[in-house]
């Protein structure tokens, strides 16, 4: 066999052959690996602090991959009262609002104690070019006002709780919830719940239909919140008399629900 056809042998080896080592690097290295490789690191003891700088990396390095929405979520799940978790806002804001995927994060999103939650979730309503994410957000956005107006009702009725409040949702935002009025808050969420009805309706979720969701909850707003009027009801006495709460309006009435199966 002539040198050249050995040289030419040689040369085909170094092409194809692949070394192993750089194989393992490469997998390593996709966001994906990535990933996994730091949730490894804190089933394995590492704490959310220190993990956290490089997971909003993952996230910003990588934006076109479907693992860093997965990764901004995290952050705002382990780390909901620390500035990491403001920053993975403002990444989500920079990089998702037209990925589809963010309609799953916004839940995360709603629950996060933080002032740019609430922008967040406003500007994806109304600027997403999915429907799916529009929708979501209002939902959310009407969760979070939800669960204002329990903060505020908690804080009237039980004013010793303010210390508690600060410390569970961090100085800023507790203080936040302190300044809120109940009467507006009532308003906003029920529009929040009118658009969802008016403009999302269709929007399927687990839970069913944004419409039917919207529907259950403003007949909660209007009937079955303190201070509004009871929807009718019709029913027997003891004596089997049939009457109608409108009846008794103005009156002290008590209604004993009850029932077996």
């Amino acid at each position: 066999m002539s040198s050249k056809i050995i040289d030419g042998l040689s040369l085909m080896l170094i092409l194809f052959c692949v070394d192993p080592a750089n194989a393992s690097q490469k997998e390593t290295t996709a966001p994906a690996a990535r990933y996994q490789k730091l949730l490894d690191e804190y089933e394995g003891g590492a704490t959310a602090p220190e993990l956290a700088a490089r997971f909003l990396d993952l996230a910003g390095n990588h934006a076109g991959d479907p693992v860093a929405i997965d990764a901004l979520v995290w952050v705002l799940t382990k780390l909901r009262i620390r500035p990491e978790a403001t920053r993975a806002l403002e990444i989500l804001e920079r990089d998702h609002l037209n990925n589809e995927q963010f309609a799953a994060a916004c839940r995360h999103v709603a629950r996060t104690p933080a002032l740019g939650a609430e922008k967040l979730l406003r500007t994806a309503m109304e600027t997403s070019k999915h429907d799916k994410v529009r929708g979501q957000a209002c939902r959310q956005l009407a969760f979070l006002l939800d669960q204002q107006a329990s903060v505020v009702d908690q804080l009237k009725k039980e004013p010793e709780s303010a210390d508690r409040v600060l410390q569970f949702y961090g100085a800023e935002y507790g203080k936040h919830l302190k300044s809120l009025d109940r009467e507006p808050l009532e308003k906003k969420r029920e529009r929040h719940y009118e658009l969802m009805l008016k403009s999302f309706a269709d929007v399927p979720t687990s839970d069913g239909t944004l419409g039917e969701i919207a529907e259950k909850a403003l007949f909660r707003i209007r009937h079955l919140s303190i201070g509004r009027v009871a929807p009718e009801i019709v029913g027997e006495d003891l004596f089997g008399k049939t009457f109608k709460l409108s009846e008794h309006r103005g009156k002290v009435v008590v209604l004993s629900f009850w029932g077996h199966w």
